[in-house]
């Protein structure tokens, strides 16, 4: 099919996309979204109220850190309609141009309007809802393509942003701060700081403490793993308990730890090879996107959005065995059969959901992943970079 073709249809699909969850809001900006819970932590933040444990009417309990709670503020002073169009539309925008990047860094063979369309259906969950998925995605996405392009300080605080709406970015934050100890690692932490010290110049400092003292505790007590399957968190430990294997949650933690330690090894090994910097930090994407997705102790149907680069990446035909071209397509099965059945009412859809229709697809995609790049060669050396030990760091 021609690119302009091509061009057309995914700009279609999205636009299609984009007004369908973009007009509801504007006549019902009550139903069916989160966004609501966001504004009203920044109205709470504003007036120096609490933002956890207390439930409004169209709102859930507030789970984020106070920061996130500053942010939505100027959200405050438009009308709540026109406020969930916007946040919307900047995550798309950075999702998008953020795809569009990394892949051209990673395979400027593969077109990006076949990517847009294969990313569309794992989006459609988050855009509906408004969830911060797919602005930590697109966060991520510019932070490991910055990263490549050796622009370090900024990778640092973008990786920092997504970290303070989700936690989980941490684990891109660790695997890039393997390539450039100082030039990232210190930026990170710096921004992370300064992530939780900045609402104190915004309300007073008793008030601030106590609602980190509020927000640990909710985390803390936020254990989903004796819900019913449907309504847990879906990730490995939920595909554990499909298969009769319950696991403790404290002793289930040593597994997320030695897999996201296993992710590093392979950031460290791919180096090691011969891998440039450039090139593993946007690997370091692709691995901790794999974990994030699997192992990721807070994943809902609505965060696979993060699994949307990976399952367009994996399902662009390409030379690969022929095993992992089965898990590539099985998992965007998967994913494609989770999205279809999430049209449905509870009562269909939920069964479904409850076999671990979703953790599958992650450990699928997550296997074509790393199997292409344990695989992948390393470029060859040119005369700007024949220079740089594979392991010396960016200092």
């Amino acid at each position: 099919m021609p690119r302009s073709k091509l061009t057309f249809i995914a700009i279609a699909c999205w636009t299609i996309l984009l007004a369908a969850v973009c007009i509801k809001p504007l006549f019902a900006p009550t139903s069916g979204t989160v966004f609501i819970t966001y504004l009203k932590a920044g109205e709470e933040f504003s007036a120096g109220r609490p933002l956890y444990n207390v439930i409004h009417p169209f709102t859930d309990n507030y789970r984020y850190p106070p920061i996130v709670a500053v942010g939505f503020v100027p959200f405050t002073l438009l009308p709540p309609g026109f406020g969930s169009v916007v946040w919307r539309l900047i995550g798309v925008a950075g999702f998008l141009t953020g795809l569009a990047a990394w892949a051209r860094h990673l395979r400027p063979e593969v077109s990006v309007p076949v990517l847009f369309l294969l990313a569309l259906p794992l989006s459609v969950g988050s855009l509906s809802n408004a969830q911060a998925n797919t602005h930590v995605a697109g966060l991520m996405l510019w932070g490991s393509v910055l990263a490549c392009r050796g622009n370090w300080f900024s990778a640092a605080l973008l990786v920092a942003a997504a970290t303070m709406f989700k936690g989980y970015p941490i684990a891109l934050g660790g695997l890039l701060a393997l390539l450039a100890p100082v030039r990232f690692g210190l930026p990170l932490i710096l921004g992370v700081a300064a992530g939780f010290a900045l609402p104190y110049a915004f309300q007073s400092p008793e008030y601030i403490t106590t609602q980190y003292q509020l927000l640990f505790d909710n985390l803390g007590n936020d254990d989903r793993s004796s819900r019913p399957l449907f309504a847990g968190y879906q990730d490995f430990h939920m595909l554990l308990r499909v298969f009769g294997i319950n696991i403790p949650r404290n002793d289930y933690a040593y597994v997320q730890a030695a897999t996201g330690l296993a992710a590093a090894g392979l950031i460290l090994w791919l180096r090691f090879r011969g891998m440039s910097r450039s090139d593993a930090a946007l690997n370091a994407l692709a691995i901790g996107l794999c974990w994030m997705c699997v192992f990721n102790p807070a994943i809902e149907a609505s965060t696979y959005i993060l699994m949307a680069p990976l399952m367009a990446f994996e399902l662009v035909p390409a030379r690969r065995p022929l095993w992992v071209k089965l898990a590539a397509y099985s998992g965007g099965g998967l994913f494609l059969l989770s999205v279809i059945v999430f049209a449905f009412p509870h009562a269909i859809h939920q069964p479904v959901i409850a076999l671990g229709v979703l953790p599958m697809g992650a450990a699928l995609i997550a296997i074509a992943t790393i199997a292409r790049t344990v695989m992948s060669r390393p470029a060859l050396a040119t005369p700007a970079t024949t220079a740089e030990p594979p392991l010396r760091q960016a200092a």
